[in-house]
């Protein structure tokens, strides 16, 4: 059967002698996978950012072989310090997986390669065995704001305001089918612009919703001169990384986008200030 190694370019694959993952026919095989930076250390400093860091790489990697998380039969985590970490680990296991509901194992080890590390995570898969309703890639539209709207009902679900008609805000919608199954909103400032209110639903987690919405965001701003886009976040910052952004000192945000209602919103917070830079074409 034909086999496919997919490698992340982490300098321990050519150390031990490993891929990232292997497929051969539909079987997918994940290696153990930390939310280690290229120096070995964490890239976040609790459990559940860095298991989420953790199942981020792993989707990256199945997406390189047309899989996603949806297809994940079985999960195996390697946790340092269970009895304190289980509640962060389970809930990001949870948020992603709820609805797949894969096998799982958690066991703790006394240590991983480095003392930063407190979870390792692989994965078995099956190619295809994802859920059918997220197997097409979301229709993305344009939002209007009317009170009593798909969208409206979602942004309350969330406790997020609907924006009003006219305003500064601007929103895409996804739909899967007939249902809305996420949203974004942005603001432009000339050459800049603002992320915000990136909501997926449950059950639609894990399948690439939010990294499409924040693909066609970027593709529009594109299109009309836009260069930069701006974000600040206290806890979504290891998906955002993920997404291309990255992370820049609140100083280096552009002033205009920096007064905006979003941004002015974090003042006084820990916030973290994110920024992608548009490419472009040609």
């Amino acid at each position: 059967m034909h086999r496919v190694h997919v490698s992340s370019k982490v300098p321990w694959e050519t150390e031990v002698g490993y891929s990232r993952l292997v497929k051969v026919g539909r079987q997918i095989y994940v290696s153990g996978t930390t939310d280690a930076l290229p120096t070995g250390v964490a890239a976040a400093p609790d459990a559940y950012a860095q298991a989420l860091g953790v199942f981020r790489k792993i989707e990256a990697a199945l997406q390189e072989v047309g899989a996603s998380l949806a297809d994940v039969v079985r999960t195996r985590m390697f946790v340092v310090h269970i009895k304190d970490n289980y509640p962060g680990i389970a809930r990001a296991h949870k948020e992603l997986f709820e609805k797949t509901l894969p096998a799982a194992t958690m066991v703790e080890v006394v240590g991983l390669v480095h003392e930063s590390l407190l979870i390792e995570i692989e994965v078995d898969a099956i190619e295809g065995l994802g859920l059918a309703s997220f197997a097409v890639r979301p229709r993305i539209v344009e939002a209007s704001f009317e009170p009593e709207s798909d969208l409206a009902t979602m942004l309350r679900t969330v406790d997020l305001p609907v924006p009003a008609d006219g305003g500064a805000v601007r929103m895409l919608k996804a739909y899967v089918g007939g249902e809305l199954v996420g949203c974004v909103g942005y603001e432009r400032y000339g050459e800049s612009a603002v992320l915000h209110s990136l909501v997926v639903i449950r059950e639609a987690k894990g399948e690439g919703v939010g990294r499409t919405l924040v693909e066609s965001l970027i593709a529009r701003l594109r299109d009309v001169g836009v260069s930069r886009i701006f974000l600040a976040t206290t806890d979504t910052a290891q998906y955002f990384g993920y997404l291309g952004f990255s992370t820049v000192p609140k100083s280096s945000v552009d002033p205009a986008a920096l007064a905006s209602q979003e941004l002015a919103s974090y003042e006084g917070e820990e916030a973290i200030y994110m920024r992608y830079v548009i490419k472009r074409r040609g």
